[in-house]
């Protein structure tokens, strides 16, 4: 069925309902499956202009330490879920593309077949709103199956 699955997360639950969906389906199919975060999504949305404390560059800093703190804790703990269950997988950090564009471009590159998602991620509403979300983008711009986890 499907040979070779990337799998994009944040903190959110509906990705961790997308970690179990891969889980269950690498288990029946044996698929490679690659799971990544990207960092630049959420730092993105980080621009201070003022800081009541320290300036504008040390906020932005110290944000930024944390989110890839977070982000890699992340990737730790769902590589030791896989692990635990005795399936194999890649783990990415991302800090060059949003995740809805690495998604796209490793599609073409890579050859996945399945693309699995969480439904709504960690993201301010004003992205949402002017930018639309991760699911949308890769149901409209990417040609493989696509499995978005509700």
């Amino acid at each position: 069925m499907f040979k070779k699955i990337i799998l994009g997360v944040d903190s959110s639950e509906n990705s961790m309902k997308a970690v179990n969906k891969v889980l269950e389906i690498q288990k029946e199919t044996g698929a490679e499956v690659v799971v990544f975060h990207s960092f630049l999504h959420h730092l993105s949305e980080i621009r201070p202009t003022f800081s009541l404390m320290g300036s504008p560059d040390t906020l932005s800093y110290e944000i930024h330490n944390d989110l890839v703190k977070e982000g890699t804790k992340l990737l730790d703990d769902i590589k030791a879920k896989f692990e635990s269950k005795g399936q194999k997988v890649e783990i990415r950090r991302i800090f060059d593309f949003g995740p809805e564009y690495y998604i796209e471009e490793r599609v073409k590159e890579e050859g996945f077949d399945l693309v699995v998602l969480g439904c709504r991620g960690k993201h301010s509403k004003l992205r949402r709103t002017f930018a639309g979300t991760v699911p949308e983008y890769v149901v409209n711009n990417v040609d493989v199956d696509i499995l978005i986890a509700k």
